[in-house]
């Protein structure tokens, strides 16, 4: 890997940078998060994605690359974000990603390489690191260092929480998406984290799936359909929303190993358990289901059972609750997390869940 260490010297430089990161170290992946940010010594940015990580490594997505035209600048540099169709905030589909990434460094385009469940992600040596970006090591700065640049940000978080009627005191926030890097006033959206147990998350995602339902200004249309989670404030700004365990050990998937059985499998049922719909991986219980596959007929013992669904990405937070019919495509695979062992499906497409009983009326389109 080529080190850009005279680009990562310019970084350091900026005030923003020093306050609110930390050296990697070896023990980096004991206390990494969901949806925090590392710095590669390349000047890659990386979205870590999920709780499960193999030892010595970190599963993540490559957002953004240095790059001289790019229209981002972050702790003053310009950076191009690698995620997204040019002048759009619509996702460029997984597979086209591939492509990118060969351009930037052959050794990220790792569809071929990579374990299912991270078919469309990266795996990374810790040691590439030289940066974490911590979501409440920043939010936390912000809230005790006043500088006036974040004034818009508090009043967007202080507008949303009275929406949800939350008290800021009472929870914990983190900072995710542009706002961790630095970008306290002009954002497309504000990317937040909640941290709490699973009851009060639960609690709060809740208040965000109705406050979206009941008003309709301030639902949002995004990447092909709606969300519950994401949504306006009284601003007019969108406001995303993400979740984190405050005991990384209630996360369901944190250490595992998963076997695939056999691709192309699609599966329907009624959603049982709810408790990690809002978090990444989104994992939610199946009862009364129905398995499908054009290679092989799965026997009748298989059809009205249970089954773990596990959504392996973020675009599908928060659409699914206890008591509707999902259908979605993926892998039957085998789950092992040294205490139980159970089949699921896994899906790894941003497109391969489909909310047969959605929240509201065209809410896979834009009508």
């Amino acid at each position: 890997m080529f080190r850009n260490d005279d680009f990562i010297h310019k970084l350091q430089l900026n005030k923003f940078f020093g306050k609110t990161c930390q050296p990697v170290t070896s023990y980096l992946e004991n206390i990494i998060r969901d949806a925090e940010f590392l710095l590669r010594k390349d000047g890659l940015i990386v979205n870590v994605e999920g709780w499960y990580h193999p030892e010595g490594k970190v599963i993540g997505e490559v957002l953004y690359v240095p790059d001289r035209r790019g229209d981002r600048i972050i702790f003053g540099q310009r950076y191009r974000k690698i995620t997204l169709f040019t002048d759009t905030y619509e996702p460029i589909p997984y597979i086209e990603r591939a492509k990118i990434l060969r351009e930037i460094d052959p050794r990220l385009d790792q569809v071929e390489s990579n374990p299912y469940l991270a078919r469309y992600k990266q795996i990374f040596p810790v040691n590439d690191f030289v940066a974490h970006f911590s979501s409440q090591r920043t939010m936390n700065f912000m809230l005790k260092n006043s500088t006036g640049l974040q004034d818009g940000l508090l009043k967007d978080i202080d507008n949303m929480l009275a929406l949800l009627d939350i008290d800021r005191n009472e929870i914990k926030l983190g900072l995710t998406g542009a706002s961790l890097l630095g970008n306290l006033r002009r954002y497309h959206d504000l990317d937040l984290v909640f941290i709490s147990d699973l009851k009060q998350n639960k609690k709060i995602f809740k208040k965000m799936r109705n406050l979206s339902i009941e008003e309709k200004s301030k639902r949002v249309f995004e990447g092909g359909k709606g969300w519950t989670i994401r949504f306006f404030n009284d601003f007019g700004h969108l406001m995303c929303n993400f979740f984190g365990y405050k005991n990384p050990n209630d996360a369901p998937l944190r250490q595992f190993r998963m076997n695939v059985l056999q691709e192309n499998i699609c599966v329907e049922g009624t959603v049982s358990d709810d408790t990690h719909s809002m978090y990444t991986p989104t994992i939610l219980q199946l009862q009364d289901i129905r398995l499908s596959s054009r290679i092989i007929k799965y026997p009748e013992n298989f059809y009205g059972k249970q089954i773990s669904l596990i959504i392996y990405h973020t675009a599908s937070r928060g659409e699914c609750v206890f008591g509707d019919r999902v259908k979605a495509w993926g892998a039957l695979v085998e789950v092992d997390t040294l205490e139980n062992i159970y089949p699921a499906v896994c899906v790894i497409d941003r497109e391969g869940v489909r909310n047969l009983t959605p929240p509201w009326k065209n809410y896979y389109t834009s009508l």
